[in-house]
């Protein structure tokens, strides 16, 4: 049976609110740079994908940091070398997703990533690290708590999942120091893989207000229970990276500007971020963790042409709190890193 609420639910709702939303994401030496939650996309004229129906979805997203921030406040000049490092990662992710009944979709995510990081190293040089793979393969079952039959205005939907570490998190690359190059895996922000099994858990929800207008919530967190990576900060050092958890979180509105045409537009607020206190697993106190949490104002447009659905975002940041770790807080060290100024996000995806 074909689930057809109102043509001006669509993919600007549930699609900007559950893609975009979602990146549980490793993040070590900025804001959160992977996402690995399967997306969740609704095509235009339907807010639920229908019994027995399949949804092949890719998307994509450009980050690129090239500020270094001190707590809250901007300070490339106490980088590492006196300048801030630049981070530039691409992430491709393809998700298929099933419907068995017109209440339950899972979902299957592969994501592949390309990064790199450019620094100035301790022999005054910048170089440049790289790293590119096949990131964390990651399950999702999502419920719809009501019927669709008979919410077709709004409803609240749950998810739960697990990613598994399928990516390469010891990606080799070189450690500089002042008078030598030592062969070591390059830097945790760029590698495709945090090495560690995590929870995925989700919810979102919809309602529609008036006869073109919905608003829209989205949350999202993975529990990550390995404290720490195999992988050490630096040649020689006892002091491992965390494998932490990770949070996001959106909230908003979606228009629909051209009903015939599929057209809608949404803007919203959104936050990403790593918590001070893991869950499970511990570490905190011992592990080189970027706690940090990152706001960012968030619009999109959606295009809906019968069975496909594309969609655009960019986020830009209006703050950021680069939070001291415990670890920080023990020994006195300095809480920096690098933030993206805006994040892109594209994804195209078909309903069969």
């Amino acid at each position: 049976m074909r689930i057809a609420p109102p043509r001006t639910l669509t993919a600007g709702t549930l699609a900007l609110g559950a893609l975009f939303g979602t990146e549980p994401a490793v993040a070590q030496g900025c804001e959160p740079i992977r996402f690995t939650t399967p997306v969740n996309l609704g095509g235009q004229g339907e807010a639920y994908q229908r019994a027995g129906q399949w949804r092949l979805t890719g998307a994509y997203r450009r980050l690129l940091s090239n500020e270094w921030v001190i707590g809250s406040t901007v300070n490339n000049s106490r980088a590492p070398g006196g300048q801030s490092p630049v981070f530039s990662i691409h992430t491709f992710l393809g998700d298929v997703a099933y419907a068995p009944n017109d209440r339950i979709t899972l979902h299957l995510s592969v994501p592949f990533s390309a990064g790199s990081v450019a620094a100035k190293r301790a022999d005054g040089i910048v170089r440049e690290q790289t790293a590119k793979g096949i990131g964390d393969m990651s399950v999702l079952g999502e419920f719809w708590l009501l019927s669709p039959r008979t919410h077709e205005r709004g409803n609240i939907s749950v998810g739960l999942g697990v990613k598994a570490p399928t990516g390469n998190h010891r990606s080799g690359s070189q450690f500089w120091t002042a008078t030598s190059t030592v062969n070591f895996p390059a830097d945790q922000t760029i590698q495709p893989s945090d090495g560690g099994w995590a929870i995925l858990t989700q919810a979102q929800t919809f309602r529609q207000v008036a006869s073109r207008l919905h608003v829209y919530a989205f949350g999202s967190y993975m529990i990550s229970p390995k404290a720490q990576s195999d992988v050490v900060f630096a040649p020689g050092s006892t002091l491992h990276w965390s494998v932490p958890d990770v949070y996001s979180a959106r909230v908003g509105a979606a228009w629909s500007v051209l009903q015939d045409q599929g057209l809608s537009l949404s803007l919203g607020a959104r936050v990403d971020g790593i918590p001070v206190r893991d869950l499970l697993g511990g570490g905190d106190d011992n592990t080189v963790k970027r706690t940090s949490r990152v706001v960012f104002l968030d619009p999109g447009v959606t295009l809906g042409r019968g069975q496909d659905t594309f969609t655009i975002s960019v986020p830009v940041r209006t703050h950021v709190n680069r939070i001291k770790s415990l670890y920080e807080v023990k020994t006195n060290g300095l809480n920096g890193g690098g933030f993206a100024k805006y994040l892109v996000f594209v994804s195209y995806s078909r309903r069969m």
